[in-house]
């Protein structure tokens, strides 16, 4: 009984340290924002490649035509899938995520969920598409606003995942690597229906990391600054007179 008494004492205390730690650790950080910059400059240069275009590259179409779904159950499934990016789909899962994020994450989770996905989809359907002008049967279409929007709350799952503490290590691995299988199944879904290019899918990867990333790194520093106020507390402490009346007392002794 003291045993479960004890584990359990563990637990909770584990649990509030989630809620407190950082999404991004310090030490990951820098790798972190590096992967954020690699991923915001591969779609500009797709951006920058396929502006104003109609049609794919070679590899699209040869990709295209190796994930093309035929009719009957794999289209039906697709169907499904390609749909999980749709407005109704992403309020709910928003919806769900938000208080979950708060429970096991604290302020820092509920910040990334209102944050990162939203501003993901923003950038994605009121700036880049308008200002890249690929299409696909004369829609706009990169990148692929249902990719980033499945992306973007994936990717956001991951890093509230990967920070719990009170689940084992593999368990988190299995959870990011279901994840990542989500993405995956979404993206091909879009192109074997002929609603996306490949290099869509893979602009709505990139903004999805590059914004969700950099939300986390930002949420933890304005959280880093207002959980310390050293700094305030020192220029206090320095401003105040008492500090230096046994200062003055002393030399009045020794004189």
């Amino acid at each position: 009984m003291a045993r479960w008494t004890t584990g359990r004492t563990r637990g909770s205390a584990r649990s509030l340290a989630d809620r407190r730690t950082r999404l991004i650790s310090a030490r990951a950080a820098r790798r972190v924002a590096a992967i954020a910059v690699l991923a915001a400059a591969a779609t500009a240069a797709l951006g920058w490649r396929y502006a104003g275009d109609t049609d794919g590259g070679r590899a699209d179409r040869e990709l295209t035509g190796l994930l093309h779904l035929p009719q009957g159950f794999p289209r039906i499934v697709g169907y499904g899938f390609s749909t999980l990016g749709g407005p109704g789909p992403v309020v709910v899962a928003l919806v769900v995520l938000a208080p979950l994020a708060w429970g096991l994450r604290g302020g820092r989770g509920l910040a990334l969920v209102l944050v990162g996905p939203p501003t993901a989809m923003v950038t994605t359907s009121l700036v880049l598409k308008p200002l890249i002008e690929r299409t696909r049967g004369g829609e706009l279409a990169f990148p692929s606003g249902h990719a980033t929007s499945v992306t973007s709350i994936a990717l956001t799952s991951a890093v509230l995942v990967l920070g719990l503490t009170t689940i084992p290590r593999v368990l988190r691995r299995v959870a990011v690597g279901g994840l990542a299988g989500l993405v995956l199944a979404v993206c091909a879904s879009l192109i074997g229906r002929n609603i996306h290019y490949p290099t869509d899918t893979l602009g709505a990867v990139g903004v999805s990391v590059s914004v969700v990333l950099v939300s986390a790194l930002v949420v933890d520093a304005w959280a880093d600054l207002l959980a310390d106020p050293g700094s305030d507390t020192a220029r206090e402490a320095q401003d105040r007179p008492t500090d230096v009346l046994p200062r003055i007392r002393g030399a009045a002794t020794a004189g």
